[in-house]
């Protein structure tokens, strides 16, 4: 791996992320989100639910990005690619934790069939470290 995909992966690992989703009039969203699994810088994984406002975003528009970064010391990693949403049982028990907090009111989390994951699939990313900015390709 190159060396600025090794400094990306750092940020990638801090597990909290900046998510960018497009609405239904074209304008840009962002939330934050736990990515709570990923693999590398290709694939991350996150858990919504079906009835989610942000959710309905990537139903209808694929686009999205992630973005992490470093404080105090300036470093920014932005991921462009698409974001699919997926009902597949065996994907949710893969990226189900024990510990999370249900926020589905008086059901079984895994069981409800709200309870959805969101696989964002990364196609480039931008790594910035104060004013040097690099652009590599996610293969």
């Amino acid at each position: 791996m190159c060396k600025i995909k090794e400094k990306a992966l750092k940020l990638a690992n801090k597990k909290i992320a900046f998510v960018g989703s497009v609405n239904e009039n074209n304008a840009p969203n962002i939330k934050v989100m736990v990515v709570e699994k990923h693999h590398g810088l290709k694939t991350f994984y996150f858990t919504s639910s079906h009835s989610a406002m942000w959710t309905e975003h990537y139903k209808r528009n694929f686009n999205a990005c992630l973005y992490f970064n470093s404080v105090p010391i300036y470093k920014g990693l932005m991921l462009e690619g698409i974001m699919k949403v997926f009902n597949n049982d065996d994907l949710k028990e893969a990226v189900w934790r024990n510990n999370f907090i249900n926020p589905f009111k008086n059901s079984v989390v895994m069981d409800n069939p709200d309870y959805c994951v969101l696989r964002f699939t990364a196609k480039k990313g931008r790594y910035h470290n104060w004013f040097k900015t690099e652009v590599f390709e996610i293969e």
